[in-house]
């Protein structure tokens, strides 16, 4: 069972209100410096109050620094959580129950493809004098879309859930699977479920 946002609107519960899902820039600049009270408060909108919030984590930028999508995860007792941030609002969030988690796969690609399209754009860029090279984040981050870094949990009846991190913080993907796999353990003990 997984659960995805992606929208800037939804509706109040208590109020039956349109709002936007907003995360206060203040937060977000704290979050991206990984201070873990801004990321848990950013999660916090999304899971219930009586959830224990065992892990959150800054994965890092997909794309280009200024334009690209800014990655987060959160461990509870009950879930394992993300939510990307981009451009102009942009806010997507995904979940998976524990003890609905089938697999993982966590992934690092070469950086030799990314080197070669990047020097054949410079190289195609020459006889526009360069102007091509403004649309070189998009490229990068075109690429990103594509080759992918970080971690996939495939999630029993429901769609996969995708957690991006930068190259130099898969480690941190990394203890995320760790801990989440002990969590699931605990969680399918408590519940007698598999």
């Amino acid at each position: 069972m997984t659960s995805t946002l992606v929208s800037t609107m939804t509706a109040n519960a208590s109020t039956g209100q349109e709002k936007d899902i907003r995360i206060a820039s203040s937060i977000l600049k704290r979050a991206t410096q990984d201070d873990s009270d801004a990321i848990a408060t950013m999660f916090k909108q999304f899971i219930s109050d009586n959830e224990t919030i065992y892990y959150v984590q800054y994965l890092g930028l997909q794309g280009m620094w200024g334009i690209g999508t800014r990655e987060f995860a959160c461990l509870t007792d009950r879930r394992v959580a993300d939510i990307t941030v981009g451009r102009f609002g942009k806010v997507t969030y995904q979940d998976g129950y524990l003890e609905h988690i089938n697999s993982c796969f966590i992934f690092q690609p070469s950086k030799f493809s990314l080197y070669l399209i990047i020097g054949f754009w410079v190289l195609v860029s020459l006889p526009t004098f360069g102007l091509l090279l403004l649309l070189l984040p998009f490229v990068v981050q075109s690429y990103y879309r594509i080759y992918k870094c970080g971690l996939v949990l495939a999630v029993r009846g429901g769609i996969p859930i995708y957690i991006f991190t930068n190259r130099k913080l898969l480690t941190r993907a990394n203890a995320l699977l760790r801990l989440l796999t002990i969590s699931r353990e605990d969680r399918i003990k408590l519940r007698g479920v598999v």
